[in-house]
């Protein structure tokens, strides 16, 4: 994984790029809220700790032809191991509601996690980058009025199983977003923007260029043979 002070400087650069981009000028409410956050980039002793709340207009295959004004709330939270550049907590959280404003009905809630071997549990088993399905209510979904009936049906006291995933930035989930729910022109628009495509590509190749080399080399090492990818290299089994 990157060190904990260039992941900083990339969340800092895609909030900026949304700011600046004057394609995201239609989605208000998402540049209004990268507006809010804030990031202390050079200060590797200071978390992560930020959350974007916004709608989207988004036409899924069930709401037929008409688009729904969709609540979205994509959060990040990482911290740095003490004296050290280097990660050793990291999720993002999304939520998405089912109906649009008013309703709090929870479709969807999950997070990506970086839990590396020295900070988790071994006697759980776990991969080091995953998904994890819905999860309790933070304080920051709480003071979005969310309660526990929103989620209940979701299951939120599960903790398994946990998916494994590629690592994500805020770009990379945005962007994942934007692809799954952009059929509407101005979140293409957002999209496609040179600015905002900058931004995807640096933390593409900044973070899962090297992720995606590690898992082709160890899957090309001899000496791997007879290794489990799943178990050496996603859990990193020992």
């Amino acid at each position: 994984m990157i060190k904990f002070s260039q992941l900083k400087e990339l969340e800092y650069a895609a909030l900026k790029g949304i700011m600046v981009e004057s394609s995201f000028g239609r989605l208000s409410s998402l540049k209004a809220a990268a507006s809010k956050a804030h990031i202390v980039p050079a200060a590797t002793s200071v978390p992560i700790d930020f959350n974007l709340s916004f709608t989207l207009p988004t036409r899924l295959r069930e709401d037929g032809a008409v688009a729904v004004e969709r609540e979205f709330h994509v959060g990040c939270y990482g911290e740095a191991t003490k004296g050290k550049d280097e990660i050793c907590q990291l999720t993002y959280s999304v939520l998405i509601g089912a109906h649009g404003p008013p309703s709090k009905y929870v479709a969807r809630k999950f997070h990506f996690d970086f839990e590396p071997v020295a900070a988790r549990n071994l006697a759980e088993p776990k991969p080091t980058f995953h998904l994890q399905m819905c999860g309790k209510l933070s304080g920051h979904h709480e003071d979005a009025g969310y309660a526990p009936g929103d989620i209940a049906h979701l299951l939120p006291a599960w903790s398994q199983p946990r998916i494994p995933a590629q690592p994500m930035s805020l770009a990379l989930v945005l962007n994942w977003l934007f692809i799954e729910f952009g059929r509407d022109a101005s979140i293409s628009a957002a999209r496609t923007s040179p600015t905002w495509r900058k931004q995807v590509r640096a933390a593409e190749r900044t973070i899962l260029g090297p992720y995606f080399q590690s898992c082709a080399d160890f899957l090309s090492q001899q000496a791997n043979a007879d290794e489990s990818f799943y178990a050496k290299k996603i859990y990193e089994e020992h």
